[in-house]
């Protein structure tokens, strides 16, 4: 895919990856959590190793070297720390490849890599944003869950807020409404607690600004990403009052997630064993977080954005269930499919359920 060939301009897929909401360096920085990096990549044969071009993000240069696999990734934070992990660990190399990552500076600037830019053709998405996006001609595919949903609805602990349904007629906050974790949310509490989306009014602002906000008594609530809540937990007078991921699992008995790896069509057709390479590595690494959990807090704190020894203990212990030990591919996909099956029962996307939007590699 080429940015002569997308099949939808450039404002749409804009408004469908969420990137009309705040997507600067501060407004997803609980998943984020850093400085913007490089918005493209170049292609093409290196002189100096030899290597020649397969297709835009893979390249091979013999049968004992690694192939480059170009990646969309946040720089520093929950889904940051996945790539820096895989590399600093050879995890990648185990597997055949050399990851390239390629930073952003927020979750949706990484997914209109997949429609945008060819040099860029994988990364992550939402199953929501990727519905919307298949209905449109794109062809973005999901392989397994990138992490577990971590977000949370927060108050001030002195509110009159006790209870998800008490957010009838209050005051909440996320980065956008296009966003699959504020949609998966909506429908959470609709599905757990009968809160209509008209009943409760959203509130357009970045995660950090939003925190200031809620304890000015501005806002009522905010959905906000880990680690950003654990800080908020220290720094304020809050208090946690509803989890989607929760609710999920005790009304489904499945897995939330926040955003999935994913690669686009063009790309996995050209580079099979590398994609089965790069899902691979993503499992590893996943595993390999969630049983040095401690130790990764320590050795990244600067990448989460965490202060002194208090935000890193409590996010040692909020952050240790967010990367999946294993991939239920099943489970993963049938979880998906009626996450998006209730979003547009409720309205809330147009676009029809399709299981076109997943690959099974493994």
């Amino acid at each position: 895919m080429s940015n002569n060939s997308t099949h939808i301009d450039r404002r749409t897929a804009l408004k469908l990856t969420g990137a009309f909401a705040a997507t600067s360096a501060s407004a997803l920085a609980g998943c984020a959590g850093g400085s913007s990096g490089s918005s493209g990549t170049s292609t093409g044969t290196d002189a100096s190793t030899g290597t020649s071009e397969t297709d835009a993000g893979g390249s091979t240069s013999g049968s004992s070297d690694p192939t480059t696999v170009v990646h969309g990734a946040t720089n520093g934070g929950t889904t940051g720390i996945l790539t820096t992990v895989m590399q600093e660990q050879g995890i990648d190399e185990k597997h055949g490849l050399s990851l390239q990552p390629e930073l952003f500076a927020s979750p949706p600037k990484v997914q209109q890599q997949l429609v945008f830019n060819a040099d860029i053709p994988t990364g992550y998405m939402g199953s929501i944003v990727a519905t919307r996006m298949h209905s449109k001609g794109e062809n973005p595919q999901l392989i397994g869950p990138y992490m577990l949903y971590h977000s949370y609805i927060i108050t001030r602990s002195d509110s009159d807020i006790d209870a998800p349904e008490d957010l009838r007629g209050k005051r909440v906050s996320f980065a956008s409404t296009a966003a699959d974790a504020w949609l998966k949310f909506v429908v959470m509490l609709d599905e757990a607690h009968d809160v209509k989306r008209e009943e409760y009014e959203f509130v357009q602002a970045a995660p950090p600004a939003a925190l200031s906000l809620l304890e000015k008594g501005e806002l009522d609530a905010v959905l906000s990403f880990e680690p950003l809540v654990s800080k908020a937990l220290l720094k304020y007078d809050f208090e946690v009052v509803f989890s989607p991921r929760e609710a999920w699992r005790e009304a489904e008995s499945l897995p939330l997630t926040t955003v999935d790896l994913a690669w686009t069509k063009q790309w996995y057709d050209s580079n099979p064993d590398a994609a089965t390479g790069l899902a691979k590595a993503f499992i590893e690494t996943q595993q390999y977080l969630t049983e040095n959990i401690d130790g990764v807090v320590d050795n990244y704190s600067d990448s989460f954005g965490l202060e002194n020894q208090e935000q890193k203990d409590l996010a040692k212990e909020r952050l240790v269930d967010i990367y999946p030990d294993e991939w239920d591919i099943e489970a993963f996909q049938e979880s998906e499919m009626k996450m998006v099956e209730k979003a547009r029962d409720l309205g809330l996307i147009e676009a029809e359920p399709t299981e076109n939007i997943f690959n099974e590699v493994l």
